[in-house]
């Protein structure tokens, strides 16, 4: 009998495998770090805090002046929310961390996704509050243009661009 050449690889070292997890976690960090700071700044292409925050089809209903309003009133709270942008990403580490894990855990798994899960919900009462501090401070007729603008987008779907302001 011949015995056949060994083709598996050599196991990596316990201090060279240390050094792959660290700095794995360290670009997990920085691009969610990256993320973070973009959806803070306005992000790319113009998005902004009120959309990030997932007003859904209340963000087409908008008017830039409202978006403003609304940005400042976030920006107020800004500690607030970068504390919970924190977390979000300490979230996707856990998440990450779980996924690589040998052997990997399902439970640690839906630990980590349950405390994602949290913080988003946080983060939209946030979102909520902020909007609905907005809809009430509205003037009855504001009131009633937005509602005007929001049922608009409702019937018919997201603002085209290329459609003119309505007045």
């Amino acid at each position: 009998m011949t015995q056949s050449p060994d083709t598996t690889a050599p196991a990596p070292k316990p201090k060279a495998l240390r050094y792959v997890l660290v700095a794995s976690l360290a670009l997990n960090l920085a691009v969610g770090g990256v993320l973070l700071g973009s959806v803070l700044r306005g992000g790319p292409e113009g998005r902004d805090m009120a959309r990030d925050m997932g007003f859904g089809p209340y963000d087409s209903a908008l008017r830039p002046e409202d978006r403003d309003t609304l940005r400042t009133a976030l920006r107020q709270k800004s500690r607030d929310l970068k504390a919970n942008r924190a977390l979000a990403g300490a979230d996707l580490v856990a998440v990450v961390s779980s996924l690589r894990a040998t052997p990997f855990e399902p439970a640690d798994l839906a630990a980590a996704m349950t405390a994602q899960q949290d913080h988003l919900a946080a983060r939209m009462k946030f979102g909520t509050d902020a909007m609905h501090d907005f809809l009430v401070s509205l003037t009855p007729q504001e009131r009633l243009d937005f509602a005007d603008r929001l049922e608009d987008r409702l019937l018919r779907g997201p603002k085209d661009p290329a459609d003119p302001p309505k007045q």
